[in-house]
């Protein structure tokens, strides 16, 4: 609905042993919405939505994230949080990390200080890191080992989990130093990022080159996206975020 505002995040749903998959957004009214895969897999139901924010403090749903295993999902808003809290940390973008004792830990991406806190369970800070940019969005792979991090003045840095040196970037055209979403594709091979100009594009992480540019129809801000791979039918659908908009692609 418009009055819910643009969509700001979005995830896909899936679970390890069966073939329900779904979609839960974000958006800049605070609202959390959840989708399920009809059963005829032709579009989506809304099944569950409601608004976490709201009155004078009401702020946008900046960052998701969902682990699959455990089936948590993660709504970070720009806001103190009574159990946690940050001093001059304005996160941009929220991962699961890898999982201990007590649970998953919790990544958090600073936007204009570049800082990452990892978190665990409890809200416990158990390091810190500076990347030296300004986060737009970040994702990471703990199989893979590898981050990849939205830096809005030049495209997509990919990082190391362990270390804090850049080790590639892979530049995005752009004409504002705007946030745009990233991702990894087919493992990390792929890392797939939003413009500012109506275009997603898919980079060969190897060698860096683009090898896809997806072009919505308007040159227009494509901040959110998500990627799914469907084994079964060989394809790798992409569900983008514009205005109120949720185009998918395969």
């Amino acid at each position: 609905a418009a009055d819910r505002g643009i969509t700001t995040a979005i995830v896909w749903l899936t679970k390890p042993d069966n073939e329900d998959e779904g979609l839960a957004f974000g958006t800049e009214h605070g609202y959390l919405c959840i989708w399920q895969r009809n059963t005829d897999k032709n579009g989506f139901s809304e099944i569950w939505c409601d608004r976490l924010v709201g009155g004078p403090d009401g702020t946008e749903i900046v960052a998701m994230a969902y682990d699959t295993n455990s089936g948590q999902l993660a709504a970070m808003v720009p806001r103190v949080i009574s159990s946690v809290k940050i001093p001059k940390h304005w996160p941009q973008a929220v991962a699961f990390g890898q999982v201990g004792v007590r649970g998953p830990e919790l990544w958090t991406f600073g936007r204009e200080d570049g800082v990452v806190y990892i978190l665990d369970d409890a809200g416990k800070i158990l390091k810190r890191k500076t990347t030296g940019i300004v986060i737009g969005h970040a994702v990471l792979n703990t199989r893979e080992d590898a981050i990849i991090l939205d830096d809005v003045s030049e495209g997509v840095a990919l990082f190391k989990m362990a270390g804090t040196e850049r080790i590639k970037t892979f530049q995005v055209p752009h004409r504002e130093c705007r946030s745009r979403n990233v991702a990894f594709l087919d493992g990390t091979s792929t890392i797939i990022s939003g413009s500012d100009h109506g275009a997603v594009y898919a980079f060969d992480r190897r060698t860096g080159e683009v090898i896809d540019r997806i072009n919505i129809g308007v040159k227009d801000w494509v901040q959110s996206i998500s990627v799914r791979l469907l084994a079964s039918r060989n394809t790798n659908p992409l569900t983008l975020s514009r205005l109120s908009k949720l185009p998918v692609f395969h």
